[in-house]
Parts: C-alpha cells; sequence; structure tokens
C-alpha cells in the first residue's frame, strides 16, 4: 500500500471501525492504548507469563482491576471481563443521587459515514425521543457531531465535547477517536457533575461509564472455535487492522495467544487490511499472488470479512475459514453461499448500532436515577455465530454486495442484564 492510500485508508477506518463489535466494536474506534494483561492473579498462564490454552480454547487472564470493582460483581459476570484490556475502575457515580428533573442530553459522535454509525445516531434519537415523552429528558438532543471522517481529530471532538459540558448539559454520550485524550476533558466535567456515557472505546477516567465488547473476547472466542474445526492443523494468514487503536493491538494479541497453544496451525503471514474491507482485499491478493501454498485459516481483526471472502472468490483458489469477527451482511452471505455449496463452516461474532445504541443510551438513564453503577466500565461476553445460528444473524435475500449490518441474533445488553450492574435498577 503506498503512502497516499495508507493515508486515505487510515481516515476511513476512523469511521468504519466503530462497527467492530466490534467493537468491534469493533469495536470501537481509536481507543485508549491499553495493552492485554497476562500474567495477572489468577490467570491461565506459562512458566514465562503469557496466555496459555489448550488448542482450540479461549485462555483465561485476569482483567486489570485496581479497584476490585469487577471482583466484587456476580461470578457469571465476572466472565465477561476475561482477558478484558483496559483498566476497569469503580465508578464516581455510584452514590450519584437521581437528578430529580427532566435532564439535558448531550451527544458527541461521529461522522454516519457507514451502516454502523448511521444506526448509532438513528436509534439514540429514537431513544432520546422515547425518553422524552416519559418526561426523563427535556429540550432537544445537543449535538455535536463532526462531518469529515477525513479531517476529524481527537483535538476537535474535545473542543466540541467541551462546547457540550459549557451549554449547560447533565450528560453526554460519546464515542471518542482517542480514549486517552478524552480523560483529562472528562475528568474536569465530571467534577462539574456532567456525567459522560462512552460507547465503544473506554475512556479510562472514574467520571466515564464504558460501554463496550470485550475486544480481546470478540476475536479470540471465534478464532479458537476455528482452531477447533481444523483440529489444530493447517495454515494460517492473520488480517491486521489499523495498527496503533487499542481494540486492534488486543485483537491481534488474541490471536497470538489463541494459536501459540496450536503448534500445528502455521502462520504464512499478515497483510494490513486498515479495517476496510477493499484495503484487506487489496492487500490479501498481493499476499495470494506470492503464496501459492494451501490456507486453511485467515483470522481477520474485524470488520474485514467481507473483503477476505472477495479476494478468494476473485482468484478462484478455495477459500479458508474465515473468522468473521465484526460479521456484516456481505461477510455472512459469502458464508452461507459456501455452506450450501460444500458445508462450509467457520466462527464469526455479531451484533450492530442499533442494539448497541439502545444499552447505552439506557445506561446513562440508568445512572441520571440515580441507580448507582456498580462499575465503570460495563461490557459482555461476545455474541457468536456459528453454523447452528446463522440464520438468526443472516439478513432475509442478503448478498455479497450488500454493504448493511447482520440482524440482531440475540439481545446485546438486554436490560435484565444491565440491571446487574447497578445497586438500585428498581430506579430506573
Amino acid at each position: 500500500m503506498n503512502r497516499a492510500t495508507y493515508r486515505r485508508a487510515r481516515t476511513r477506518v476512523v469511521a468504519s471501525s466503530t462497527g467492530v463489535v466490534l467493537t468491534a466494536l469493533l469495536a470501537g474506534c481509536g481507543g485508549s492504548g491499553g495493552t492485554v494483561a497476562a500474567g495477572a492473579s489468577g490467570a491461565a498462564t506459562d512458566a514465562e507469563g503469557t496466555a496459555s490454552a489448550a488448542c482450540g480454547q479461549v485462555p483465561t487472564i485476569a482483567p486489570k482491576d485496581p479497584d476490585g470493582a469487577v471482583k466484587a460483581l456476580p461470578a457469571d459476570l465476572q466472565k465477561a471481563y476475561n482477558a478484558y484490556g483496559e483498566e476497569v475502575f469503580a465508578s464516581a457515580w455510584q452514590n450519584k443521587k437521581a437528578l430529580g428533573r427532566a435532564a439535558k442530553v448531550g451527544f458527541s459522535y461521529l461522522p454516519a459515514s457507514n451502516a454502523f454509525a448511521g444506526a448509532v445516531i438513528k436509534q439514540v434519537e429514537t431513544s432520546f425521543a422515547a425518553a422524552k415523552a416519559d418526561g426523563l429528558v427535556q429540550g432537544k438532543l445537543v449535538k455535536r457531531i463532526m462531518t469529515d471522517p477525513a479531517t476529524m481529530t481527537p483535538a476537535e471532538q474535545i473542543r466540541g465535547y467541551n462546547e457540550l459540558v459549557d451549554s449547560g448539559v447533565d450528560i453526554i454520550y460519546i464515542t471518542p477517536l482517542s480514549g486517552d485524550a478524552m480523560v483529562s476533558a472528562v475528568d474536569a466535567a465530571g467534577k462539574k457533575g456532567v456525567v459522560t456515557v462512552a460507547l465503544g472505546s473506554t475512556i479510562r477516567s472514574k467520571y466515564a461509564v464504558n460501554v463496550a465488547e470485550n475486544a480481546y473476547l470478540n476475536i479470540a472466542a471465534p478464532t479458537a472455535l476455528v482452531a477447533g474445526q481444523l483440529n489444530g492443523k493447517g495454515n494460517v494468514v492473520i488480517v491486521r487492522g489499523f495498527q496503533g487503536l487499542s481494540t486492534e493491538t488486543i485483537g491481534y494479541q488474541a490471536v497470538k495467544d489463541v494459536l501459540a497453544a496450536c503448534p500445528d496451525l502455521k502462520v504464512l503471514g499478515q497483510v494490513n487490511g486498515a479495517f476496510v474491507p477493499p484495503v484487506a482485499k487489496a492487500e490479501l491478493l498481493k499476499f495470494l499472488a506470492s503464496h501459492p501454498q494451501q490456507i486453511d485459516m485467515v483470522a481477520q481483526l474485524g470488520v474485514m470479512g467481507s473483503g477476505v471472502y472477495a479476494a478468494f472468490d476473485s482468484t478462484g483458489r478455495d477459500t479458508p475459514k474465515v473468522v468473521d469477527a465484526g460479521a456484516s451482511a456481505s461477510s455472512l452471505a459469502s458464508w452461507k453461499k459456501l455452506e450450501t455449496a460444500d458445508g462450509y463452516e467457520t466462527a464469526g461474532t455479531g451484533g450492530n448500532g442499533t442494539q448497541e445504541a439502545k444499552a447505552w443510551f439506557t445506561v446513562g438513564m440508568m445512572v441520571m436515577a440515580g441507580d448507582g453503577p456498580k462499575v465503570g466500565t460495563i461490557t459482555r461476553e461476545p455474541s457468536v455465530i456459528t453454523k447452528a445460528n446463522l440464520a438468526d444473524y443472516l439478513p432475509a435475500g442478503a448478498k455479497v454486495s450488500d454493504l448493511g449490518e447482520v440482524e440482531d441474533g440475540e439481545a446485546w445488553m438486554p436490560q435484565s442484564y444491565l440491571d446487574q450492574f447497578f445497586d438500585n435498577p428498581s430506579q430506573s
């Protein structure tokens, strides 16, 4: 990829990687740069302190839990924090009293330049309207949505965030370009009583309530399943996302940890797909041209599954098992086409912007109601897609050219799940 192409890919990924459930999400976009904790107390590790597990299984790695907030959660919820890549703090809002009036709401988001982002914006507006009808919020949704993915920067977003704070809002919903860059601004706003609720990326501030996929599990879970399907043998190619994003770093570590337990899965090489399917296709085609060996697995780090399938389809080579993390309508349509033809089987992860935005908005309203969040980051185990439930995620009539999201499949974070993260959920 030449420098100009790489720059264009970088600007596109800021918007597109938000859909990594995918995280992606995805997920998330431009997270806070944390790395996976290995060797912490309670982790399954080898003698050198790195993650270990049997081939075909997800490693167990204790989360970074400096306040003991995760440890205080029910055991079933703690599973969702396995290998979580950022520190998980106790929430500054645990003892916050109900606002006692309708809240003023701010919304800081990315351009609606892909299906996920468009779905998030639409759902936040829908949720706001419903909350207003219930008397929970007032006035208009105060928006600071960046318009150009080619020029947007964390500094631009922080300016808009501070404008929201100065406008007198009580709560701000945000997907940060950089979680680290937002910390000081969120701390300052929190000291003024302004609640910040982040979707996708983690803001490492006790004043932020983060709602996010577990980026490690989102990649490790389907990769481990595919490794098991191959009985731990074969050739692997890794398609990386835009390097420098915390979700990419964490996902890459997840692949390495899973493959480390399978010595007969050989990595032939890796390409940089930048979380952009056409870029992933182009770079993979270059790799295939110089690597005639059979490829049994392609481990891609989110939302690029459609590009991987397209690359193999255009060469006429047998399609390997594609780890379809952050699946799309297009990638699932390719998967279904191959399954129908020859019984093709793989694994992936699902979720969509509408589901995530509903949970995100609900969490913020629960905080404003004085429900008392027990922990500053709310996460979940990924929705894993297999042959058994593929039909639940595949949109009706989907084609390989479709650009849309997957169906709901399962509830992303239903009310009954969210309630477990709050001290007084009956108030909401």
